[in-house]
């Protein structure tokens, strides 16, 4: 009777375990009939940000208030619901170009100040995007206008605060640092035969930045760079296999990311700060090929989003071993999901760039909520 009641205990626990959590619409972006008026913008790209306020802020890619050809916008919703832009990229009476900015979808970081700090695909200066700081209050700044030096090589790109206080991100060929103040200098310039194109970067515990890009068309790779320049390739993946997510170092020192491609030697890998890589998981269609974001959360284990079809979410341990997943509806949670965070309250809240529901109205991407119940963790 006691071994039954304890099998009976393990089936419970596995089951509470491995249940689907829902997903929910937080909000809906939208444009009337005619698409003549969206007043919060669409098409949100960019993983949510919860500041210290317990709200979450949002950009989206076009329109905004007072026109549906404004340049996007950045949005605060509770994770109720109840929202507010508070920040619109307006063109300007004179040309009709974005003079702060347009599109701001390329970053999107909290600085060590509490401020919102952000980068668009255009407008500026020179038409190459912006990067700027946003108040929660709505008090807003340019503090650098990109393609201002000859050749442009200093371009847009992702922002990551690291630990000196500074954002350092990548652009194509170019590795930059840049300060809150919106001081540009280059760290390391790609040579691209022997070291290819760069993207988003992670600072790890060693100090040093780890990024993905590609090595010509279709190889993928992960390098190392310090905060000096020193430039090392430490992975270059088979022709047609490329790193689809971002990079994430976990609890027990590893980084992780996704490749494209299904079946073995594809799909989550971890890798040593030494390059030592291994493929732990290979993504199955109802968990979502070629997965755009993997985080690890409070629970120990890695969440992640995958854009395949409308969009799916899952969740694996750091060993490999699939623990649930789910799939968006783009009637009723949005789909094509672009990222995600873990609130404060244990629960996964993101952005997905089509559908929801907003009766009447067209809608265009969604603040979507996956009741996770990780537990409250401040």
């Amino acid at each position: 009777m006691k071994r039954t009641i304890v099998l009976l205990t393990v089936l419970l626990l596995a089951t509470v375990c491995f249940a689907q959590p829902p997903i929910s619409q937080v909000l809906a972006f939208f444009c009337n009939q005619n698409f003549t008026s969206c007043p919060l913008g669409f098409d949100p790209t960019l993983p949510p940000i919860q500041l210290s306020d317990g709200n979450l802020y949002v950009t989206t890619w076009w329109a905004g208030q007072g026109s549906a050809n404004a340049g996007g916008t950045v949005f605060r919703a509770a994770p109720s619901g109840q929202g507010l832009v508070i920040h619109t990229f307006q063109s300007s009476s004179i040309g009709g170009g974005f003079p702060n900015g347009e599109h701001p979808v390329i970053g999107f970081a909290e600085g060590s100040d509490g401020s919102l700090y952000g980068v668009t695909e255009q407008g500026g200066a020179y038409n190459n995007g912006v990067m700027y700081k946003l108040a929660r209050t709505g008090s807003f700044q340019v503090l650098y206008n990109f393609c201002s030096l000859s050749g442009c090589p200093d371009g847009p790109g992702p922002l990551t605060l690291a630990n000196d206080g500074n954002f350092y991100g990548a652009e194509f060929h170019t590795i930059f640092r840049i300060t809150p103040q919106g001081g540009w200098s280059l760290i390391h310039a790609l040579d691209p035969t022997n070291e290819g194109t760069a993207s988003s970067l992670i600072q790890a515990s060693d100090g040093n930045f780890y990024g993905a890009g590609s090595l010509s068309l279709d190889q993928g790779t992960i390098f190392r760079v310090t905060p000096s320049g020193q430039f090392t390739l430490l992975q270059q993946f088979q022709y047609g296999l490329e790193v689809s997510s971002n990079l994430v170092q976990a609890s027990d020192g590893y980084i992780y990311g996704a490749t494209t491609g299904s079946g073995a030697g594809t799909g989550i890998f971890r890798m040593s700060l030494a390059g030592d890589i291994e493929f732990i998981h290979p993504m199955t269609q109802g968990e979502g090929y070629d997965p755009v974001q993997v985080l690890q959360a409070s629970d120990g284990n890695l969440w992640g989003l995958s854009d395949f079809g409308n969009g799916s979410f899952f969740s694996i341990t750091l060993s490999g071993t699939s623990i649930t997943s789910g799939p968006f509806n783009c009637s009723t949670t949005g789909c094509q999901p672009q990222g995600m965070m873990e609130g404060r309250d244990g629960n996964f809240y993101g952005t997905a760039i089509m559908g929801g529901n907003a009766p009447g109205l067209n809608a265009e991407g969604t603040v979507f909520k996956i009741a996770a119940g990780l537990g409250r963790h401040l």
